[in-house]
Order: C-alpha cells, then sequence, then structure tokens
C-alpha cells in the first residue's frame, strides 16, 4: 500500500465522504494513544466549552454542519 497515492485517492472525494473517511480512521485509534494539547490549544478548548455553555443555542447539530458543508461545494 502507497499512503501518499491513497491520499491523493482520499483527496478526490467528496467532502461528506472524507470526513466519514477520517472518522473511521479516528475510531481506530488506541484510547491510549497519548494526545497532548499545548497550554494555548487548551485555553482555547477551554474558552469554547465556556462560550458554548454560555450560549447553547449557538451550537448546530450533525446534519446541520454536513448541510453547510454540502452547501459550500
Amino acid at each position: 500500500m502507497n499512503v501518499e497515492q491513497t491520499i491523493s485517492d482520499l483527496s478526490k472525494l467528496p467532502i461528506a465522504d472524507r470526513l466519514r473517511v477520517v472518522q473511521a480512521i479516528w475510531d481506530t485509534l488506541p484510547d491510549d494513544v497519548g494526545l497532548t494539547t499545548t497550554p494555548e490549544q487548551q485555553a482555547e478548548l477551554d474558552r469554547r466549552l465556556a462560550a458554548h455553555r454560555a450560549n447553547p443555542k449557538t451550537a448546530i447539530s450533525h446534519d446541520e454542519l454536513m448541510q453547510h458543508i454540502e452547501n459550500r461545494r
């Protein structure tokens, strides 16, 4: 298997399909993969979570997100 060719082939898929591939790959990673965030990334995540908690109506559903992505094409 040639990783570069696979990436090239995948990049030709529609966005929704590429997102499904990303999710499928993510789901195969072990729980203890050792992902860490920088202090800046953690601060941004904390900021976004606080903003969401302050106004949860600003969130959109997965279906709305996918529709938005498809509309951008």
